[in-house]
């Protein structure tokens, strides 16, 4: 399970500057009715074709298709996969190599395989945003798994140039992964103690 960090984003703009904001952040609300304040595909889309299940016997059917095109001038790991590969069951195999498919195919268009290497490469994270609250007038609250968002919020001040954010994480480790300043325009004002 990873740590937890609090996120705290302030909007600094006049308050129909902030609506703007806040509507382009909105996502669609939870089945049991929880308000989505903030969706990171809005500010970075996630390709829909790498919503698949990121897994070892995905990795290990990549590992294998990769594998035998290198034949004969497999290294020790390729050795590994192919053991691997060869003593599993067929349903098993089959079903590792149609992942290993996908994920090859999804590294080729999009450059990650699915969606947790591309999310935290893109957004900086694993997860989207939860655990979020607005705060009236201009401020979100949410939290993110292992890390804070600079670098999408960054993103987000270039969608929004004229827009100030506040941006400050704090990770549940008291002392450690943490940060805050402002950033407006794409430029950045950050401390890292």
């Amino acid at each position: 399970m990873p740590n937890y960090v609090t996120n705290r984003l302030e909007i600094n703009a006049d308050r129909e500057t902030v609506q703007n904001v806040m509507d382009f952040l909105k996502g669609k609300t939870d089945e049991d009715s929880t308000p989505c304040y903030i969706d990171f595909n809005n500010i970075i889309p996630m390709p829909k074709d790498l919503l698949i299940e990121a897994s070892t016997s995905g990795e290990f059917g990549m590992q294998y298709i990769i594998a035998q095109q290198r034949k004969p001038f497999n290294s020790q790991d390729d050795l590994k996969v192919i053991q691997w590969m060869e003593i599993q069951k067929e349903k098993v195999r089959e079903e590792a190599l149609q992942l290993g498919m996908t994920y090859l195919r999804n590294w080729g268009k999009y450059g990650y395989p699915t969606w947790y290497e591309w999310s935290i490469a893109n957004w900086g994270t694993k997860w989207n945003a939860f655990n979020q609250n607005f705060e009236e007038p201009n401020v979100l609250w949410f939290d993110t798994a292992w890390e804070g968002v600079p670098l999408l919020i960054q993103t987000l001040s270039e969608i929004f140039p004229d827009v100030e954010f506040q941006y400050a994480y704090a990770d549940e480790d008291l002392g450690s992964n943490v940060g805050k300043g402002t950033i407006r325009n794409g430029e950045t004002d950050m401390t890292f103690p």
